[in-house]
């Protein structure tokens, strides 16, 4: 009877791995969330704050490229874990049992009785218990070696997160940065149509009231309006690049707080 109890708790822990297998494929994957753009307007960008570098780097650490470098050392560490295990696969155990009834007929006949049959039999179980051990030399002596080659495949995985990770800080750096260049130019570019449109109304006035304007004609305040605004727009659009560039590297939507 104990050898039943053994096979049935072999069958449960062979029911609950899988079902711990199923479940973890299912929660291995996390769900996707879209990006959705913000733009600022001009004054928001004038008197924007960007928010510290140190926040900016550990947003960053969820950074896609991060996660699929992390997805390999994990995926690197559970090998190490298989290899350290080796040793396992040179020990097997079995377990049997068998259980039925066990029957003959015998047909008896002479001179003075007719042909009669005869039945006999006998319930009958038997269960078996045994182990083996088989060690092949080739894997037991690479077996060190393969361990310590998955220990420096973890490693290297863990360098290179390492390096990608400096190299997103460098990208997150260069953009913030060239934002708060850009931050300031747009406060000079405003500044600078402001007064070229202040100009071009007293010009537009003087000449209207037939009063020369010697300093500068209206065609050439015009063209300096023109280009002031071109320029701000090339502002305001770098600005955006910039922004979105940032949001996305660093993953924090932060214009929109």
């Amino acid at each position: 009877m104990g050898a039943k109890y053994i096979i049935i708790a072999c069958l449960l822990c062979a029911d609950f791995v899988c079902f711990a297998q199923e479940k973890q494929k299912r929660d291995s994957i996390p769900p996707y969330e879209s990006f959705v753009p913000q733009t600022l307007t001009t004054n928001e960008y004038i008197n924007y704050q960007l928010p510290p570098l140190d926040s900016l780097f550990e947003g960053a650490k969820t950074n896609p490229r991060l996660k699929a470098i992390g997805a390999s050392i994990e995926a690197a560490r559970n090998d190490l874990k298989t290899a350290k295990r080796d040793w396992l696969q040179y020990f097997s155990v079995r377990a049997g049992y068998t259980y039925g009834i066990l029957g003959t007929y015998t047909d008896q006949e002479s001179q003075y009785t007719p042909l009669t049959t005869v039945y006999s039999g006998a319930t009958q179980n038997s269960w078996s218990v045994g182990a083996n051990i088989i060690i092949p030399f080739n894997r037991f002596f690479s077996h060190r070696v393969n361990v310590k080659k998955q220990k420096e495949l973890v490693k290297n995985a863990e360098y290179t997160q390492q390096i990608k990770f400096d190299e997103i800080k460098n990208e997150i750096i260069e953009l913030y940065c060239n934002i708060q260049y850009q931050l300031k130019l747009l406060k000079l570019a405003t500044e600078s149509i402001t007064l070229y449109n202040a100009e071009y109304q007293v010009a537009e006035l003087d000449y209207i009231n037939n009063k020369n304007n010697k300093d500068r004609s209206l065609s050439d305040l015009k063209h300096s309006q023109k280009v002031a605004k071109i320029e701000y727009e090339k502002i305001i659009n770098e600005l955006n690049i910039m922004f979105l560039k940032l949001e996305l590297i660093s993953n924090i939507h932060f214009r929109n707080q």
